[in-house]
């Protein structure tokens, strides 16, 4: 029997939730491929960032609108993430639900500038990133270049833990990730632009970057970590995927979108993923995804279309269960299945539509 870690099923409905308006705040014109952010106009009150002192002093106020207004390079500098995730009880959905307290709940519009050079988490740490946790949330605009994110689980180089958020436009370039095993890290959630995301989209994103983790972890993706009921449009990634032996979820553009509506018009090119022995749930564009057509499920099955796989070479150990060129299988867990039965008893379902490899 493998042991696989997922988010509990209570905290995936009640991300159903806010699936809804998340997908509302953007527009998509199928028949030219593209994928168009309903833009808003930056509010007279938004706060301007220009220096690291200001970037720093979101923590104060982690609810405003911020827009940044000149380049900051933080010249190697360990950064304190903006937000943590602080969980709002113990029990269920609560558990997975960030404490708007202490996530980041404004926008940060990168207006087209660029933060560069610095680290961020521990060896310890979680939630690691330029953003540690946002809930209902926006971080658009922005480039991050240089970054290097450290953690045991949910660690990124921009957003560690996106909830119920919309990340748009971002561009990571020279991005670095290295996570370490500790009690929790078999969960892992480990990608560029964003280690975990629940209930949220990842839009027109574009990560060039390195993903490192150890043995027993799973789900990492250049682009995205751990996924669920997250889409993914127009995402590309660049890099590789190193993983120690016995993880599973491992993909060129994300380790996994579990209860993703959809991945569309995403690419990966000139990407290495290495599998340790053991390891499992592995594809060019996601390890693993999908869901159920019974729609009572609440996890919707995954359209998977217009993608593309370009000099993506996967080392993954003979016999390796679920590799593939864009999907490395459905989701499947005999724990999950006994315990709540169908459709759980069988693997997801995803489609796959015009998707080339080459």
């Amino acid at each position: 029997m493998k042991k696989v870690a997922v988010f509990s099923l209570s905290a995936m409905l009640a991300a159903v939730s806010c699936i809804g308006a998340v997908a509302q705040e953007t527009e998509q014109d199928m028949t030219e491929g593209s994928v168009t952010p309903v833009v808003e106009e930056i509010p007279e009150d938004a706060i301007e960032i220009a220096s690291a002192e200001d970037l720093a002093a979101v923590n104060d106020n982690l609810s405003a609108y911020y827009v940044l207004t000149a380049d900051i390079d933080l010249e190697g500098a360990a950064i304190t993430p903006i937000g943590s995730f602080v969980p709002e009880g113990e029990e269920d959905e609560e558990a997975e639900t960030p404490s708007d307290e202490n996530a980041f709940t404004g926008t940060f519009n990168g207006n087209g500038y660029t933060i560069s050079n610095f680290t961020v988490g521990e060896e310890d740490s979680w939630c690691s990133g330029l953003f540690g946790c946002i809930a209902n949330a926006t971080v658009e605009n922005l480039t991050v270049e240089n970054a290097s994110a450290q953690g045991t689980i949910m660690v990124s180089d921009v957003v560690g833990y996106s909830y119920c958020s919309t990340v748009n436009d971002i561009v990571l370039k020279d991005g670095s990730v290295k996570a370490f095993a500790s009690e929790m890290s078999s969960e892992g959630m480990y990608g560029g632009i964003v280690g975990a995301g629940m209930g949220s989209m990842l839009i027109n994103c574009e990560a060039q970057a390195d993903i490192e983790i150890p043995d027993n972890t799973a789900n990492a993706g250049i682009v995205g970590g751990g996924l669920e009921m997250t889409s993914l449009l127009n995402c590309s990634s660049s890099g590789s995927v190193t993983a120690g032996k016995k993880c599973y979820g491992l993909g060129g553009v994300s380790g996994c979108a579990f209860g993703a509506e959809e991945i569309t018009s995403c690419s990966a090119s000139d990407v290495t993923i290495t599998a340790g022995d053991g390891c499992f749930w592995i594809g060019g564009i996601t390890g693993y995804s999908g869901g159920f057509e019974d729609e009572s499920a609440g996890v919707p099955v995954t359209e998977v279309s217009d993608c593309t796989t370009s000099n993506v070479e996967i080392d993954a150990p003979e016999g390796a269960e679920g590799v593939d060129d864009f999907v490395g299988a459905g989701f499947f867990n005999e724990e999950v299945a006994q315990a709540f039965g169908a459709p759980y008893d069988q693997p997801t379902v995803f489609t796959i539509e015009n998707c080339t490899a080459a």
